[in-house]
């Protein structure tokens, strides 16, 4: 069947910065590592993880954090190459192209916006009287639940998608898809569920993979 929709996993595969939430503790100087290996080891909820990160940065910042602050440091994000390139090259090909990303929504609905793409999903940061607050809409341990409502949205079967990661979060994307990439990655766990493998810092080379003879 040809191809209809592609959906990309976000940090790390479409943004050079591997976690946009990585990217706001380098900008207060926060450490929130230990953390995020109680997250990877199921220990702790999306919420309870995400909390901890507003803690850091409030208390690092000498008080609350707003979002408008947050979202300055998230535009230093810089796409990684050719990754314009491909959305757009899919785009002109007819393909629908969509966003499913345990990061933040900011850069999500950015990106989405500014590449035309039919929709994002990722986890918004918004501003409430008792300071800076997030909600999740994707967790990282959860992607399948949105891509199931994305590829209904748009009436396509799993034949007609592909799915495009770098980490092993994006193993739920690859699993409902006909076909994977892997990008930006060594980790073998990710490039074994994926039949392509795209190991450079670039998405040069994805139109030939996903769009063969094109």
């Amino acid at each position: 069947m040809a191809l209809k929709l592609v959906v990309f996993d976000m940090d790390g595969t479409l943004l050079r910065p591997k976690s946009s939430w990585q990217l706001l503790h380098d900008h207060f100087g926060t450490d929130n590592r230990e953390m995020l290996a109680r997250y990877l080891r199921h220990e702790v909820s999306d919420t309870e993880f995400v909390a901890r990160d507003l803690e850091l940065w409030a208390a690092a910042n000498g008080g609350p954090v707003d979002a408008a602050t947050v979202n300055r440091a998230l535009d230093r994000a810089e796409p990684l190459p050719g990754a314009a390139e491909s959305v757009a090259g899919l785009l002109a090909a007819g393909v629908v192209t969509a966003i499913i990303s345990g990061g933040i929504d900011y850069l999500a609905q950015k990106l989405a916006a500014e590449w035309n793409m039919a929709e994002a999903h990722a986890n918004p940061l918004f501003d409430t009287p008792q300071g800076l607050q997030a909600k999740i809409h994707v967790s990282g341990h959860a992607k399948a639940s949105v891509m199931r409502d994305v590829m209904a949205r748009h009436g396509v079967s799993r034949d007609e998608v592909a799915a495009v990661g770098d980490t092993v979060v994006d193993l739920d994307l690859f699993a409902l898809a006909g076909t994977s990439v892997a990008v930006n990655t060594s980790d073998g766990r990710v490039i074994e569920a994926a039949p392509h493998h795209l190991p450079s810092e670039t998405l040069d080379g994805l139109l030939e993979l996903l769009l063969p003879g094109q």
